[in-house]
């Protein structure tokens, strides 16, 4: 669906170089420590901003052509959409129209879900609710491909739990969604591939079942004393850590999403180690 070829791009210190990365169909989670360059790679990918070198190909279009029937398949949910003047009611009746499949009978479900008054102007709403708009409208639009930047900020918790269960009952075979954040736990168990970029490099790209054949995620009163410990925090209900997977012992264990994030950041050639370099594909 995506494909990112040898893509360079700039400002400030100097972002992506030679940044290639194929996308496929699936919940993926783009995580990264704020600056790390999400946010700029979903603007590459949209066409909101172009390459200084490279190429982006989004559905077999060039992205920096903007081409109509591309941006009828993307929708983009990024901190710039929510500063719009207009209500809310009054922006859906706008641009629906750009979307040919949009949903409008979903699009009222959710909005009665979040319980969004849609006759005040988007710029006057709680950020929470700017977010829940957008989040309604983008997973109303059904686009191939709905990108999704810190979705969860300024979400309750009750809102956090409908958009995990949008999210899961959105997705098909044909469908590809990008969720981007540095909040690591609102995404656990939703997301599959995981992306984790530091410093515009992507130091992991891997589904959930590689992630947990390689690294083993526990939790005890204590740090056992004969394995070697990847990344260790406490917590009230005991000690979270992570461990290189003995290859002979095959039990599985349920990925711990923050405590990934953390040992991809302290050790990014250990992950290539164990994983191997990424080659983009």
């Amino acid at each position: 669906m995506i494909k990112l070829s040898n893509v360079n791009f700039s400002y400030r210190d100097g972002l992506f170089n030679n940044l290639t990365l194929t996308l496929h169909s699936g919940i993926y989670g783009l995580l990264g420590k704020n600056g790390a360059g999400k946010s700029t790679l979903l603007k590459l990918i949209s066409g909101v901003v172009f390459p200084q070198s490279g190429e982006i190909s989004v559905l077999g279009y060039n992205s920096s052509f903007r081409d109509k029937k591309m941006l009828q398949e993307i929708f983009l949910v990024t901190e710039d959409n929510i500063k719009q003047e207009l209500t809310g009611k009054i922006y859906f009746e706008i641009y629906s129209r750009f979307y040919p499949r949009f949903d409008i009978d979903k699009f009222w479900q959710i909005i009665d879900e979040f319980d969004i008054n849609l006759t005040i102007r988007l710029s006057n709403l709680s950020e929470g609710n700017r977010k829940k708009f957008f989040i309604a409208f983008a997973l109303s639009s059904n686009c191939k491909i709905i990108m999704l930047d810190e979705p969860t900020n300024g979400l309750d918790i009750m809102s956090k739990a409908i958009f995990r269960k949008l999210i899961s009952s959105t997705i098909n075979e044909d469908s590809l969604i990008i969720i981007s954040s540095h909040h690591v736990k609102d995404l656990a168990n939703l997301i599959d591939p995981i992306i984790i970029l530091d410093n515009g490099k992507v130091i992991l790209n891997n589904s959930v079942l590689e992630i947990e054949n390689k690294i083993v995620f526990l939790t005890g009163s204590k740090l056992p004393e004969n394995q070697t410990i990847l990344y260790s925090n406490n917590e009230s209900d005991g000690i979270h850590y992570a461990t290189m997977r003995n290859n002979e012992n095959q039990f599985g264990t349920q990925i711990d999403l923050e405590v990934l994030f953390h040992v991809v950041i302290k050790h990014p050639q250990l992950i290539r180690d164990i994983f191997g370099e990424y080659n983009g594909l």
